[in-house]
């Protein structure tokens, strides 16, 4: 993706250079309100033989349910010629034990999208579902997308894909979904605390994290003792309740999924995880890496300004005169699409069945 680095801006170095939610370049909040792409960039992944191109975070997997070999490369194939984008739900993970070291491996309950359950389930479970949380979800509930390789495509956020010249025509999975092994692990509660220099107040947390379960995560990680963060973590993250669990488990709220435990269990067995962590250490370094990136923005940023002003109104007005040219109206200032919750408790007459 070759203007991926341009996406993002700085990220604060110290407390009192916390942004705005909008333009945050903190990794706590990587889905910004007023992402903007290059109109004239492209997305070259055809050339490196690929047709399909997704968005996964390091704490998701995909769960290709409903192909015959559980491949995601089988689940595609199956796509009909005509679709531009594979909208795969997301289920969330609902972790039983406090002290999860390796989520992959150790987690095998999750919680159901709601586009996988009946309404009616769904809303009369709802309350029970949350177990006094904010929402059905901790964190987001709207899934990732799978794009179909063409021209004109660009990221639409991390959950959606969009396309300048045409409405990509989606389809939604029916079986396979997004595992999101979400605060899998204590510490990833602790961490919350350290990917940015909010106030632990109600109002600033809300200019670096858009989800409500996101802030008061925050807030608690820091202002809490140790001790503190641990019962809260359970008692609104780990489901220790039995009689809960089995409850909604019968009702398909909550499903087992070994599939991706095996998996990973077995590549750790055969010692793939580990040869790749050798070759790893020979490529480029994270440091090397982003360092990389902020010379490669700092390079954009003094180029754009350097340019005279006559340039600048040209250049414009060719982008201009060539959306003309192609008849269409086209915006090159895309809203992302957000981390959105799922529908809430009042949200049952508002939902389409």
């Amino acid at each position: 993706m070759e203007s991926s680095a341009s996406i993002f801006s700085p990220k604060p170095t110290h407390p009192s250079d916390c942004f705005s939610l909008a333009r945050s370049g903190s990794p706590s909040f990587p889905y910004f309100r007023d992402w903007k792409f290059d109109f004239e960039a492209n997305l070259r992944p055809k050339d490196a033989g690929m047709d399909w191109i997704l968005h996964l975070d390091t704490d998701e997997l995909i769960h290709p349910a409903g192909s015959s070999e559980y491949s995601l490369r089988q689940l595609l194939l199956d796509v009909p010629g005509n679709v531009d984008m594979v909208i795969f739900p997301n289920y969330e993970s609902s972790v039983e034990r406090d002290d999860v070291k390796d989520p992959f491996s150790e987690v095998s309950m999750f919680k159901k999208n709601y586009d996988h359950l009946p309404k009616d389930t769904y809303f009369g479970m709802y309350k029970e579902s949350t177990r006094g949380n904010p929402n059905y979800f901790l964190t987001y509930g709207n899934g990732k997308s799978v794009a179909r390789i063409q021209d004109h495509l660009r990221p639409n956020g991390a959950h959606r894909w969009h396309n300048y010249m045409k409405t990509p025509n989606e389809v939604k999975l029916e079986e396979a979904a997004v595992l999101h092994y979400t605060y899998a692990k204590f510490s990833d509660l602790t961490s919350r605390r350290d990917r940015c220099g909010c106030k632990p107040t109600k109002e600033d947390v809300k200019r670096c994290f858009m989800l409500e379960f996101d802030r008061a995560a925050f807030i608690i990680a820091s202002t809490a003792t140790e001790e503190e963060m641990l019962n809260w973590y359970r008692e609104h993250i780990v489901w220790g309740d039995k009689d809960l669990k089995l409850k909604l488990l019968r009702k398909g709220i909550l499903t087992r999924i070994y599939s991706p435990m095996a998996i990973i269990q077995a590549l750790r067995e055969s010692g793939v995880f580990s040869s790749i962590i050798a070759s790893a250490q020979t490529t480029i370094s994270k440091d090397k890496f982003l360092a990389s990136i902020d010379k490669s923005n700092s390079s954009r940023a003094v180029a754009s300004e350097s340019l005279p002003s006559r340039k600048i109104g040209r250049n414009r007005e060719h982008k201009a005169a060539a959306r003309k040219v192609l008849g269409l109206e086209v915006t090159s200032h895309e809203a992302a699409v957000p981390p959105l919750s799922p529908p809430g408790a009042n949200d049952d007459s508002l939902v389409e069945v």
